[in-house]
């Protein structure tokens, strides 16, 4: 099937759903990054409602993106204008589609919680907790309120293995593009690019936007990957694969080597400070390298160990100092910048956030005395917490055994002769 043939399908189907008189008037939700999957699926919708005619146009959508407050800054304000501009396009041509950005409070923030607290930084796995907290939570929070009968999300099986795990594993039935939220209590989703390429999703942004231009996000995936065949015709396949990078927060801890972030550096001279500073927020973490920045404990005083627990009072302080530096320096640079839109100053951690970390920091003080840096560690403290943590390691390992015996007696079950 070729490519206009499958598209045409599939906004058929989206004006199936859409029209379905078992859920007239109520409300849809579109989640929008602003990267290509999302933004293709959002291409879908608006064609097909632009196919109705006025009377038709019953089912308000609603779009929503969420800024998690670290976003790579070139993307955060991509993300922006293109809000304002989708709802600029949708009130003039009479289209039920409302664009918003939503983000948590303040003092639950990234920089709250890691500066102000001590948080030890998120990992690359299931249990990622700043993807839930900065981008899932406030969005849910938000669809809780809006109530949709239908969410879309820009999810597809070819972005990764594990992503096609997971889709599959909620998947109404196999195969469907139709499968049941993991966050919330049985809100359904609609996955209408599911199955497309990463080089059919370009091939539908090749062409304006309904809204706008789409040369913006084609020339900010390139500036992510380094290079795009799909802009660049003397490309390489491997560089038509390579615009399906992801890129997002520029402060990342989970992934080794931010790459989007760094090739924009050498595009973009003001972002150079910010690969620098996540440099040095992954070597403060860092228990090998800096194991004196940890307090040992955790806040209830449970003792960890050397180079582990609650980052100490001390450390927190010099990564503010640095991070208000890196501010200073990002605007400064920016000041130089070819491009108007960039000599703009923008605010990396809000006075709010400093004011609540310097807050955090006195509770500490005040009531965790243990936090201020690991002196308060007495002799037998390290032993107690090592001897714990191997118990603990242990009784996991019996887990492990347990669980992998009972599969393979369901596998392979007992004959009785």
């Amino acid at each position: 099937m070729d490519l206009q043939t499958r598209t045409m399908a599939t906004v058929a189907e989206i004006l199936e759903q859409y029209l379905d008189p078992a859920t007239e008037g109520q409300p849809w939700a579109v989640s929008w990054s602003g990267g290509k999957d999302s933004t293709a699926v959002l291409v879908l919708v608006c064609r097909a409602i632009q196919m109705l005619k006025p009377q038709q146009r019953t089912r308000w959508v609603n779009v929503i993106m969420s800024d998690t407050k670290i976003e790579n800054p070139i993307l955060e304000d991509y993300m922006r204008r293109q809000v304002r501009t989708l709802n600029r396009w949708s009130r003039q041509n009479n289209i039920p589609i409302a664009a918003e950005i939503v983000s948590r409070k303040a003092k639950r923030s990234f920089w709250v919680g890691i500066i102000g607290w001590g948080w030890t930084l998120p990992t690359n796995g299931d249990d990622r907790y700043c993807t839930h907290a900065l981008k899932i939570e406030p969005q849910n929070a938000r669809l809780s309120e809006i109530n949709p009968c239908l969410q879309l999300i820009g999810s597809r099986t070819e972005e990764s293995t594990r992503r096609a795990t997971t889709i599959d594993k909620y998947r109404e039935e196999r195969g469907s593009r139709f499968s049941v939220s993991p966050y919330t209590d049985g809100r359904r989703l609609y996955m209408p690019i599911v199955d497309y390429t990463t080089d059919e999703v370009w091939q539908i942004l090749l062409n304006p936007l309904p809204w706008g231009p789409s040369d913006e996000i084609r020339r900010l995936y390139k500036d992510a990957t380094g290079e795009c065949a799909l802009i660049n015709p003397g490309g390489s396949v491997k560089a038509t694969q390579a615009c399906g990078a992801r890129f997002g927060c520029w402060v990342c801890p989970p992934i080794t080597k931010d790459r989007s972030t760094e090739n924009m550096s050498n595009v973009y001279e003001w972002m150079k400070p910010l690969t620098e500073w996540r440099q040095l927020l992954k070597d403060v973490h860092n228990p090998k390298k800096n194991p004196q920045l940890r307090s040992g404990y955790r806040r209830n005083r449970t003792p960890m160990g050397p180079g582990k627990g609650c980052l100490a009072i001390h450390a927190r302080k010099h990564l503010l100092e640095r991070l208000l530096q890196t501010q200073a320096d990002v605007n400064r640079l920016r000041e130089l910048d070819d491009n108007p839109l960039h000599r703009v100053p923008i605010e990396l951690i809000s006075q709010e956030e400093v004011d609540m970390i310097q807050a955090a920091w006195a509770e500490d003080a005040a009531k965790r005395p243990w936090l201020i840096d690991n002196r308060e560690m007495e002799p037998g403290d390290f032993e107690r917490a090592e001897k714990l943590l191997a118990e603990k390691a242990e009784i996991r390992k019996g887990k492990r055994e347990e669980k992998k015996k009972l599969l393979a007696e369901k596998a392979f079950p007992a004959v009785t002769i």
